[in-house]
Parts: structure tokens; sequence; C-alpha cells
């Protein structure tokens, strides 16, 4: 394959980035395949297919944005977190997009769909059992309410440990809030990991644009 038909296809793969950007990383691939003479099979050996190499960019350019946010604490607006949830969720479609370009990568692809699964499933969990308490904080006042006019001891009995579960609600969900947030965060040291495995995976060649 000639060198300009090779970056014409890797260009046509980097939609996501703007033309300047796409013009920049070209000219640094073009200029590295020049300076090492590369050309035809051996430019495909050291740099693997057009979408290959693309994958690559997107998925190293994606880590780069994405190590430039910070994490929203709990003082940010919602909109914050909203921009950040979807940045990351863009950077693990891009990873795994990038991992399903090559064979040999799909273990690790989909060693993290399972990551991602178990994630999804602690937090469906710790929200589960949060709700469940406080509902039945709720259902203890509302009983104890209504057995007060029969038995004022069991309606304050039961009607104080409600308060008390309920009380307990100002703790737990920001513990929830904040088990829930460490693993996704995990998930995420986890997917940078291996994105830059494999967008680094020729001796750190890879450029961002």
């Amino acid at each position: 394959m000639e060198n300009s038909i090779y970056f014409a296809q890797v260009k046509n793969y980097l939609q996501q980035l703007t033309p300047s950007e796409q013009a920049d990383v070209i000219q640094f691939y073009q200029e590295y395949a020049v300076d090492a003479q590369l050309s035809g099979t051996r430019l495909m050996s050291e740099l693997g297919t057009p979408k290959q190499l693309a994958q690559r960019i997107l998925v190293d350019y994606s880590l780069r944005v994405a190590d430039e946010e910070d994490i929203p604490t709990d003082d940010d607006s919602r909109q914050g977190h909203q921009n950040w949830i979807k940045q990351e969720l863009k950077l693990i479609s891009t990873v795994l997009e990038g991992l399903l370009s090559s064979i040999v990568w799909l273990p690790a692809m989909l060693l993290i769909l399972i990551c991602l699964f178990a994630a999804i499933i602690t937090a469906v969990i710790v929200i589960v059992v949060l709700i469940y308490y406080l509902l039945t904080g709720v259902f203890q006042i509302i009983g104890g309410l209504a057995v007060l006019p029969n038995n004022w001891a069991t309606g304050l009995y039961q009607g104080g440990i409600g308060l008390i579960i309920v009380g307990l609600q100002l703790v737990i969900w920001p513990l929830g809030a904040a088990i829930i947030r460490s693993v996704f965060q995990m998930l995420m040291q986890f997917v940078k990991y291996i994105g830059r495995k494999f967008s680094h995976k020729n001796n750190g060649v890879t450029r961002h644009a």
C-alpha cells in the first residue's frame, strides 16, 4: 500500500478530530515514516492497519482529554457531574472500539466489559439496599403512629426505631455515594491503564492531535 493511500485512509478514521488536528497528526506520522524509511508492508508492520493506527490515536487523544478534566467534587454543579460522566462514558466507548480493531486485544476488551458490568451491579445493589432501609424506616414510623392510640409504648418504640433509621440515611446515603464513586473511579483507572497500553504499543510512537 502506498503511503499516501495509507495516510488518506487513516485520516478518514479521524473524523472525531478537527481538520487542524487531523492535519497535525497525519503530518507527524508522514514525517515519522520518511525518517524511519517505512513504506508498504514495513509501514503496516510498524504502525498497523490504517484503522488500528487511527484507533490508537483516538484513544490517546481521549485519554489526554480525560486526564485534563478534574474529577468533580460534592460541591461541583450537577451539570459538571453530568459532563464528567459523559466524558468518562465516551472514553470507555473509545477504548473498547479501539481494542475491537485488533483480535489481540479482545481479552482486554472482555475484561473491561466484565469490570463495567460488576461496577454497575455494585451500584445497583448499593442503591437498592439504601432504598430498602429508607422505606423500612418510613414504614416503622407509619406503623408506630398507627398503633399509638391503642398502645402508646409500642407506638413510641416502633416510631422511634423508624426515626433512627431515617436519621441514619443522612450518613448512609453519602457513604453509599462514596462507595459507588470509588468503584467507578477504579474502573476508569483500569480503562485508562488498558487504553495507554493499547495506544502506546509501538514503543511510545503514538502521537495525539
